[in-house]
């Protein structure tokens, strides 16, 4: 006898943690078994993780150039706990762990609030393509950690608001404290949004007492922030041209901005069976009558979505400082609006629609990614030729890959591999961003190449830059210097060539 849609759910609903968790693995796996992962900053991060750990090693070069300012530059968690991991661990085997714990935070995260407002929780299964989306692709690990870390926070902001503990309290105090040292980003959403859960999810009872206690953990954070804001902030500077976006522009880049990094149509699809999704759990939800504190938490939850498609509109693409700003919304959107996602009368249906997505994106990613690393491989030769500590400018005519978006530039960075490995000196370093902790040191004679010169390399001079730098790392060109240029090529391997400067002004 065939079982009974009643039966099939049952089943569905039982297996959904175990498919969550297979889900959870798999992403992070994607992470962990690749030696070279297409995101524009992560060798950047690299190099500034090698930092921490190897200031104090004289063949690295560290010590003598650079210095740290964790008090005003509190964008350190990632770096401190890739540096700790790099002490029992290889430096790539750390950063694989972080970077894969830094890509299932936003889905853990979803799930985690999921939980606390009582949703169905195998709506994350939804959020578990969008792992390997746009913001993963351009490496932002901060924001993508501090994300994670803003929706479990408010996951016990709601906890609180229910039934206010101790030790809830406590761990959102220390919540927020890690968001703060992530990327300043969560605290600008934690504080808005804490209250306004807490307002919605407080119970019958009037509400502002457990406002105030569901906000009060959060002081400390707040302090912070504002004085993050007040210091750092004040100081930011970049040359980043400040980029618009007109209302229909920002509605067509939507699937862009949310999960371009693997190749078109990708974007459209994924965002298409979310939309498809939606429409169809409008369609078969469950006849509930919401009134009193069940309306009022759809409120609560309607506004933190609400607000993030404000910002996703109103905010700035880029501004001198930072790039991706009003895009970084895109995820968030996505994030907020899971909540929202009514539940069903027959919940197997949607649990294994949820599956299946997740299935699919995974295993394009895997087969994506795994293409990269192949092709990637040929940097290998090149690192293994270049000496220690020694000073490199990379010239990447070539930065993108078949296996990725045009949209990203996973070569980029790619010369931070060898600072990572060898110490020295880039002629681009995260050393320079302006909310970066590891900083040059003030006696440090540094030369700076224009700024341009990263996406032009053309722009780099041979009398005015070259003289400054012992290898030029190129990518993309057959450049074969004059017999009489003092420059030689040390190793060339597939778009690879490196090339010694042997008239290079002493550091």
């Amino acid at each position: 006898m065939m079982p009974s849609v009643r039966e099939v759910t049952e089943r569905f609903e039982r297996v959904e943690p175990w498919l969550f968790a297979a889900a959870l693995a798999a992403t992070a796996a994607v992470c962990l078994v690749f030696k070279y992962l297409p995101m524009v900053d992560l060798p950047q991060h690299y190099a500034m993780v090698s930092v921490f750990t190897h200031f104090k090693d004289p063949a690295y070069g560290f010590a003598e150039r650079y210095t740290f300012d964790l008090a005003h530059r509190p964008y350190a968690s990632v770096y401190l706990v890739a540096a700790g991991l790099a002490k029992v661990l290889p430096l790539a085997a750390a950063m694989r762990i972080v970077v894969a714990i830094v890509t299932v935070l936003p889905v853990v995260g979803v799930r985690a609030l999921l939980a606390a407002t009582g949703r169905p929780r195998h709506l994350a299964l939804f959020a578990v393509p969008f792992a390997f989306g746009s913001l993963w692709f351009w490496g932002f690990l901060n924001f993508i950690a501090g994300t994670g870390l803003l929706l479990v926070a408010l996951a016990y902001v709601v906890r609180i608001a229910r039934e206010p503990t101790r030790r809830d309290s406590i761990v959102l105090a220390l919540l927020s404290l890690l968001i703060l040292v992530t990327h300043v980003h969560g605290m600008f959403m934690l504080i808005p949004l804490a209250p306004v859960l807490a307002w919605g999810f407080a119970g019958e009872s009037p509400p502002w007492r457990r406002i105030v206690r569901a906000s009060l953990p959060i002081v400390p954070a707040g302090i912070g922030t504002v004085a993050f804001v007040l210091v750092t902030w004040s100081q930011a500077t970049g040359t980043w041209e400040r980029l618009d976006m007109s209302l229909p522009a920002r509605v067509k880049a939507f699937p862009d901005f949310l999960a371009a990094g693997l190749p078109s149509p990708w974007p459209l699809v994924a965002c298409a069976v979310v939309a498809v999704a939606i429409a169809a759990s409008v369609a078969l939800r469950a006849r509930i009558a919401e009134a009193g504190p069940a309306r009022r938490e759809s409120l609560a939850l309607a506004a933190a979505f609400a607000g993030q498609v404000l910002l996703y509109f109103v905010l700035p693409v880029n501004t001198p400082t930072a790039t991706y700003v009003s895009a970084r919304h895109a995820l968030l959107i996505l994030l907020f609006a899971l909540p929202l996602i009514p539940a069903v009368r027959h919940a197997g249906a949607q649990i294994a629609f949820g599956a299946l997505f997740a299935v699919a994106a995974l295993v394009l990613a895997f087969n994506q990614i795994d293409g990269f690393d192949a092709e990637a491989r040929s940097f290998d030769p090149i690192l293994a030729a270049m000496k220690p500590n020694k000073r490199v400018a990379p010239l990447i005519f070539e930065k993108g890959s078949a296996y990725v978006s045009p949209t990203t530039f996973p070569y980029l960075h790619f010369a931070a591999y060898y600072q990572a490995q060898s110490g020295g000196d880039l002629s681009r370093t995260f050393a320079v961003v302006w909310n970066v902790p590891v900083r040059y040191r003030a006696d440090y004679v540094r030369y700076e190449v224009p700024e341009n010169v990263e996406w032009d390399p053309r722009l780099f001079s041979p009398s005015r830059d070259l003289p400054h730098f012992d290898y030029l790392l190129l990518r993309g060109t057959d450049f074969t210097p004059r017999a009489d240029s003092g420059l030689v090529v040390v190793a060339r391997s597939g778009p690879w060539t490196l090339i010694e400067n042997a008239t290079a002004l002493a550091q």
